[in-house]
């Protein structure tokens, strides 16, 4: 079997170059539940880093081919490598409508309350380090991590609210910008992230994407 790096998504999901977006859903939520932390049908076969790794990496294959968009350039990169023949990708005869987090459908979307919403506006209005941090040009990970814990907001509470795992709330806040391609995506998770928080959306998008050098 080769190693994790080495395969590509389909190879990693399981999957054949035609699967449908239900069926790429579907995989990557049967291998997300075999290495995930909390997985003890794989604990004895790979370390914690490893597992970690693993995951991240299948984590980039869903977001790329969940994406018609991404999928449809990542297929072309295959053809010119001769991974795939042309004729091979997946055609969308009925679209079907799937979300990008399907997986976690099991958790239900939690609504803040609008007084717990309000407070929190408040808080972070009157909070003299969030709006010295909310001023700057630039935003990084740990930016907004300060914004979250002196509002006393736990990434497991976001997740919750969100319906964004963990994994991917921390790799934000650790800068791990690479996991994050399609730009859309990381747009969206910090969309979700600021909302929890009630601070300007647009200020945090476009302050965290700024430090990678990139223009919103």
């Amino acid at each position: 079997m080769k190693p994790v790096r080495e395969q590509n998504y389909y190879e990693l999901l399981e999957l054949s170059p035609d699967a449908s977006p239900l069926e790429i859903s579907r995989a990557y939520k049967k291998a997300f539940e075999l290495y995930h932390d909390g997985s003890m049908a794989s604990y004895s076969f790979f370390s914690a880093e490893e597992r970690k790794e693993i995951v991240c990496c299948l984590e980039e294959a869903y977001l790329t081919l969940i994406n018609p968009e991404s999928r449809t350039e990542y297929d072309k990169k295959l053809i010119e490598l001769g991974v795939l023949e042309k004729g091979q990708q997946y055609r969308d005869k009925v679209k079907e409508p799937i979300s990008i987090y399907e997986f976690r459908k099991d958790h239900p979307v939690i609504r803040p309350q609008n007084n717990r919403m309000e407070d929190l506006r408040s808080r972070a209005l009157q909070n003299p380090l969030i709006q010295e941090i909310l001023a700057r040009d630039i935003l990084s990970g740990e930016d907004l991590k300060k914004i979250r814990t002196a509002l006393g907001i736990t990434l497991e509470k976001i997740a919750e609210l969100t319906n964004i795992r963990v994994g991917i709330l921390q790799a934000i806040e650790e800068d791990k910008f690479d996991l994050f391609l399609p730009m859309v995506y990381l747009k969206g998770f910090l969309k979700s992230y600021a909302r929890c928080l009630q601070v300007d959306e647009s200020i945090v998008i476009n302050g965290y994407i700024k430090r990678f050098g990139i223009e919103s």
